[in-house]
């Protein structure tokens, strides 16, 4: 690492990450599903997924949403166990309890804009149908980068329900960044 470059940043490519990068693309992605959920009535919210898929869209939400608070939570002790979710139904069941927890989470986010993405984490997670359990070295800006890829695979999931229900999450709701800058390279050049 660059002895010029502060202590909270990783680098990319010779460029700065730091943890205020990180959080606000997670905040963009998470203003991503409280838009979507601003959008849905509670019928849609809590409407059963089609059949073939597991769930609706409160309860992926829900899971995401579990994922930042134990991340969250994580961050103070250095122990990030992902398997302890409360699978807190009212946000699964309540729009208005949901659009708080992402409030909550956002606010959480904030906090952690100026912390040191190197810190380390020891990350939790059952790894097996046998129970086995995994820990593993992680640390703050790798944990962000997991809940970005996380968050966009579970909206992927949510577009899909959507659609078969003949509701528009919007054209990018659930597509990846990579994917978005990709897309949008490709569009230039063919002008």
């Amino acid at each position: 690492m660059n002895s010029r470059m502060p202590r909270n940043a990783q680098t990319r490519r010779g460029a700065a990450v730091t943890a205020r990068s990180l959080t606000e693309r997670n905040i963009a992605i998470l203003a991503q599903g409280r838009d979507l959920l601003a959008r849905l009535t509670d019928d849609e919210y809590v409407a059963v997924a089609p059949s073939g898929l597991r769930g609706g869209v409160g309860p992926h939400l829900r899971h995401v949403l579990d994922h930042y608070e134990l991340f969250l939570a994580g961050c103070e002790g250095q122990v990030v166990d992902y398997d302890v979710r409360k699978r807190e139904t009212a946000v699964e069941s309540d729009r208005g309890a949901a659009l708080a927890k992402f409030g909550e989470i956002v606010a959480g986010l904030l906090g952690l804009a100026d912390a040191d993405v190197s810190r380390a984490l020891l990350v939790k997670v059952d790894s097996g149908e046998a129970g086995e359990r995994f820990e593993g070295a992680s640390s703050i800006g790798r944990e962000l980068q997991f809940l970005v890829s996380h968050t966009v695979h579970h909206y992927a999931v949510i577009a899909v329900m959507l659609r078969a229900r003949g509701i528009d999450p919007g054209r990018d709701f659930g597509v990846a960044p990579s994917t978005l800058k990709h897309e949008a390279g490709t569009q230039a050049c063919a002008r």
